[in-house]
């Protein structure tokens, strides 16, 4: 069994050592007594004629009494417990995962081995875990090893914004368990479920950085942002492949955002908007690609009367291209009459109704149902004519209905879906409802993403990619061996390739402004108490504690016949 004590506080009663000392050093003041018997004057003359002074420490029996009761008062006062051979604790360690805690790796790899090594000594066998508060993440360390745990921690490497981190806490008190512990590391004030306990190991850091970004055609706009409390200066700068261009200053105000613009570099399809270093590095660099979208081909099908509606409507739709057949078209757009029989799917095309005059509204108010497709439209003030509609079959999911009409339907599977426009739409006022145009819109846009394609464009760090690919061809992967279902964790250029052909270039930015902020960055740490806790829980009173009481008992005791004035001795037996 190995000592520990329950209250490390009561040592500093050893602070009355020296206070003792020096009480012992000092020379009792001489004093003037008026006799008129000479023979008295060698007795009680003082040690000392000079009055109150530091002297030679003297050996004396009260002395060494006085302070081994000092040394006895400290180790019952700080409860001396021996620790179970058979104790043992879980410890559940979790890492914030936001990206802000990259600023403070340096203070994390001092302050957890400390933390750590002061919850070792509180049982004979301890069980680690080290998670991170990314839930889709697994186990960082399981075992027994502390050495092992701490490596683990210096590799891991903080990705995400913003997040909820109540799921992954809960599931370490669960691991914990009642007798555990769990630790959780992060660099500010945050609430947590009870039983957890908080270790802060941040600070506010001065940061400015790049917060958002647009690119249209050759021209960008960005955003920069001074998140510090008091007013910055930072100068900034174009990084190209070929060079960099000159260096502007820019001077921020606390909380400013300023708004900078220009042009992409003449021939590069790449570049980097670069801030002066500060503590934050993940928002410095602004990585940005000339944006090259997938192009979609249009083929359209209609009599006469149909072309001012399919002109307006392709004007509407950004980077499509009208095909000159339907062979080389992603989407066919068509205007026919109803058929008597339902018709079979017939590829990726946008069908509408084309249908003769009628003066009848349809009745009852549009409702629409929960799909991607119509996700927050307000399909209120859409006015159609009754008549005669496509057939709907069994399989066709309906996206809008009027009645018991439906409105706006999909039919076929996703390789050969079809949107059917179920109502005359020369008829209605659906091409000025912005619900109707938005819904043709993300169609049109469904069928793009599955268009497989290159394309260049710019995202956010770790935000996830929809890169459409060959089904019968090779997995996607990504430049640096990374993930390519998401964009890297840092800034930086990419790319995503299905065997040797290229499908996505881009550019990933931080722009998290939340996590730039470290206003609130703290230090502070609540396993104090914890720490004295677990080691009551893990050990057993020292059973010499009642012997230590009697022993001091008997030195004041002895120190009280030994000056023959009581508990309060002086230097010698003569000074009290």
């Amino acid at each position: 069994m190995s000592l520990s004590f329950a209250n490390p506080a009561g040592f500093w009663a050893l602070l009355a050592l020296p206070i003792l000392l020096g009480i012992h050093l000092l020379q009792r003041q001489s004093r003037r007594v008026v006799t008129s018997t000479m023979f008295l004057f060698d007795t009680l003359t003082p040690v000392s004629v000079e009055g109150r002074r530091i002297e030679r420490l003297r050996n004396s029996l009260p002395l060494w009494l006085q302070l081994a009761a000092v040394v006895l008062l400290a180790c019952i006062l700080a409860g001396p417990r021996w620790l179970r051979r058979d104790s043992s604790q879980r410890v559940v360690v979790v890492l914030d995962s936001s990206v802000s805690m990259g600023a403070f790796r340096d203070e994390l790899a001092r302050a957890l081995p400390a933390h750590l090594q002061t919850l070792t000594r509180v049982a004979a066998r301890t069980e680690w875990h080290l998670l991170e508060t990314d839930p889709a993440r697994p186990t960082l360390y399981a075992g027994t090893e502390l050495d092992a745990l701490l490596a683990a921690a210096k590799a891991w490497v903080p990705h995400l914004g913003k997040h909820d981190f109540a799921p992954t806490l809960n599931v370490a008190r669960g691991l914990a368990r009642e007798a555990g512990v769990t630790v959780f590391v992060t660099d500010r004030r945050t609430d947590v479920p009870a039983g957890v306990e908080i270790l802060a190991v941040g600070h506010p850091l001065d940061n400015c950085g790049w917060v958002g970004v647009s690119v249209n055609g050759d021209r960008w706009r960005a955003l920069v942002q001074n998140h510090s409390a008091t007013s910055q200066t930072r100068s900034w700068h174009i990084e190209t492949e070929s060079g960099a261009s000159a260096e502007t200053s820019l001077t921020l105000a606390p909380g400013q955002i300023r708004t900078l613009g220009g042009t992409l570099p003449a021939g590069k399809n790449r570049c980097e908007l670069v801030l002066s270093k500060d503590g934050f590095a993940l928002d410095d660099r602004l990585p940005l690609v000339r944006p090259e979208p997938k192009r979609v081909a249009l083929a359209v099908n209609g009599d006469k009367s149909w072309d001012a509606f399919f002109n307006h409507l392709t004007g509407s739709l950004p980077d499509v291209d009208v095909a000159s057949g339907t062979a080389r078209a992603d989407i066919r757009l068509e205007a026919r009459a109803p058929a008597p029989a339902a018709n079979p799917a017939e590829g990726r095309a946008i069908i509408f109704l084309s249908a003769p005059n009628s003066t009848t509204n349809l009745a009852g108010e549009p409702l629409a149902e929960n799909n991607p497709l119509t996700a927050g439209l307000v399909w209120n003030g859409l006015l159609c004519k009754q008549t005669d509609p496509f057939m709907h079959q069994d399989g066709d999911e309906t996206l809008v209905w009027q009645g018991d009409r439906p409105l706006i339907f999909l039919r076929g599977g996703r390789a050969e879906r079809s949107l059917y426009v179920n109502f005359d739409v020369r008829q209605s006022n659906a091409d000025r409802l912005p619900a109707f145009v938005v819904l043709l819109n993300r169609f049109v846009e469904s069928i793009r993403a599955e268009k497989v394609s290159f394309e260049r464009r710019n995202v956010e760090t770790n935000q996830a990619l929809e890169v459409a690919g060959d089904q019968a061809g090779p997995p996607l992967g990504m430049s640096g061996g990374g993930d390519a279902s998401r964009a890297p964790f840092s800034p930086g250029f990419f790319e995503v390739r299905q065997g040797d052909r290229p499908l996505l270039e881009g550019a990933a930015h931080f722009a998290d402004a939340r996590e730039s902020d470290f206003k609130a960055a703290e230090t502070f740490d609540t396993l104090e108490g914890k720490s004295s806790q677990m080691a009551a829980r893990n050990s057993r009173d020292d059973f010499l504690w009642p012997v230590l009481a009697l022993a001091l008992g008997a030195l004041f005791l002895a120190n009280w016949a030994a000056t023959g004035r009581g508990p309060r001795g002086v230097r010698g037996g003569v000074a009290g």
